[in-house]
């Protein structure tokens, strides 16, 4: 690697430490960061757990891990688990904040809204871009057309409470 890329790590590595170092600025950059790590940590767990899984499964024929979606709520509280323990130390120099942590939470839902949303929209474009036939058969509550037109507007009124609060100092 070249120097300009550790010069770029180092100093990403610096502004993050100099930006947790203070309690109550930059609190949105700073929700953004952490989630943005967590996020990256549990995918790295989550990895781990598949080929681990795997391993043992394909070593192993007469082991049998269930079904996916209690291996998978094993490997969500798992992976849960260990970025609380991953937080708990990193609270040793850094300073997490109520509003933080609390804008890191709401980073959450907004995102999971907005892949639902996706999700709706992708997986039913075919009927998505003809929009004059909902109208035209007076389907208006198909749950598809309720999911593009309702939650992102869900999104928004979140966010212009989560930024008056922020104002008044309510959080």
């Amino acid at each position: 690697m070249q120097v300009t890329t550790y010069f770029i790590i180092a100093a990403a590595v610096l502004v993050i430490f100099l930006l947790f170092r203070s309690e109550h600025k930059f609190v949105f950059l700073k929700a953004a960061i952490l989630f943005l790590i967590q996020i990256i940590f549990s995918m790295i767990n989550f990895l781990i757990f598949m080929i681990i899984a795997y391993l043992i499964m394909r070593q192993w024929d007469h082991v049998s891990l269930g079904n996916l979606f209690v291996l998978l709520a094993v490997f969500v509280v798992l992976s849960g688990v260990f970025l609380y323990w991953g937080m708990r130390l990193a609270a040793k120099i850094f300073k997490f904040s109520t509003t933080t942590l609390t804008l890191v939470e709401y980073y959450i839902q907004w995102s999971l809204i907005y892949v639902t949303v996706y999700q709706a929209i992708f997986s039913n474009i075919k009927h998505i871009a003809s929009i004059t036939h909902f109208i035209r058969v007076g389907n208006f509550l198909d749950p598809n057309l309720f999911v593009v037109a309702m939650l992102p507007s869900f999104i928004s009124a979140w966010i212009a409470v989560i930024l008056y609060k922020k104002f008044t100092k309510a959080i």
